[in-house]
């Protein structure tokens, strides 16, 4: 950031971030260098970020729509500092969806565990904990469980202080703290901000996501910057694709409000294959019938498929 206001003469800097970079010894060293920030929170473990998100929920919080219309902010004032909670109804029903997947497939794992202990299958206490450590610790909803062992002896329940917190406070929703004053950033600004973050590391994974090579490590300058080049390149392609299926209305099959993406769009594609079919002597090449979605993407895309249905003899 030093450098960034040295060299390029840029006045004021906030610094984007995502919740790994979030410590008091961080953002005070933010600070000591005049710069602002605008950072996500972590979502678990914080009894502020709690209070924020129940504040948030309340009628008399003012919500403002965020640009893509799909989704809208509050701003909560809290031990004076600022966050911003940010919600998004089609986030919401998904993410409720996949947390009550989740805790059914806990709970399926617990009762055939208490089914175990309860036919005396296991009855030693540190292998009822190993094996209840087993179906909870990546379940990603551990939180919303208790348990109680003993020799012989086990049983479970939900949380409702956690269920809650999780299905009915943090489902479709994150929350974002900064430093910047309102006149300099509104709140849907901060949004932005944060969500310019996310663009940003999405082209660094193109490589490997949507050209899905495989890692690559170099450590020599020429290298480092070769391998820039090769993601502004395939993010300009990527860029370039998603405009012209939305030009051009292309819509996801499963997300029929959602136009299609550059990465749903090759895996589309990736089944429309050149066959070499060896007849004799002779080597015909076909390319496979493509179905009605396949032809949509690929006339949205610009390629001439005319000569593609007639066998070419090589």
């Amino acid at each position: 950031m030093d450098d960034l206001k040295t060299r390029f003469g840029v006045g004021q800097i906030a610094l984007v971030a995502d919740r790994g970079l979030i410590s008091d010894d961080n953002l005070a060293e933010v600070a000591a260098h005049g710069f602002d920030h605008v950072i996500a929170t972590r979502l678990h473990r914080s009894e502020e970020v709690a209070e924020v998100l129940e504040a948030a929920v309340l009628p008399e919080t003012a919500r403002t729509a965020i640009a893509d219309a799909k989704s809208f902010c509050a701003e909560v004032r809290h031990e004076n500092n600022r966050y911003v909670v940010v919600f998004s109804p089609v986030r919401y029903f998904r993410d409720r969806a996949r947390h009550s997947q989740l805790c059914s497939k806990v709970e399926d794992g617990l009762i055939a565990l208490e089914r175990r202990v309860r036919l005396g299958r296991l009855s030693d206490p540190a292998k009822i904990g190993a094996a209840a450590d087993r179906i909870l610790r990546d379940s990603g909803v551990a939180r919303c469980f208790t348990t109680t062992i003993r020799k012989g002896m086990f049983s479970w329940d939900n949380d409702e202080k956690a269920r809650r917190y999780d299905e009915e406070l943090l489902c479709g929703r994150y929350v974002i703290t900064t430093s910047l004053s309102r006149k300099e950033a509104s709140a849907a600004q901060v949004v932005h901000f944060y969500r310019s973050l996310q663009s940003v590391e999405r082209r660094f994974r193109i490589l490997k996501d949507f050209c899905q090579l495989r890692p690559m490590f170099h450590w020599t300058e020429s290298r480092v910057r070769g391998h820039v080049a090769l993601c502004v390149l395939a993010a300009t392609i990527e860029a370039v694709m998603a405009k012209d299926l939305a030009h051009a209305t292309v819509m996801d099959p499963d997300l029929s409000f959602q136009h299609m993406s550059s990465r749903r769009a090759l895996s589309i594609l990736k089944d429309v294959r050149c066959q070499l079919v060896l007849a004799g002597e002779r080597r015909v090449e076909l390319v496979s019938r493509r179905n009605a979605l396949q032809a949509k993407v690929l006339k949205a895309l610009g390629v001439d498929t005319s000569a593609w249905d007639k066998a070419a003899i090589v």
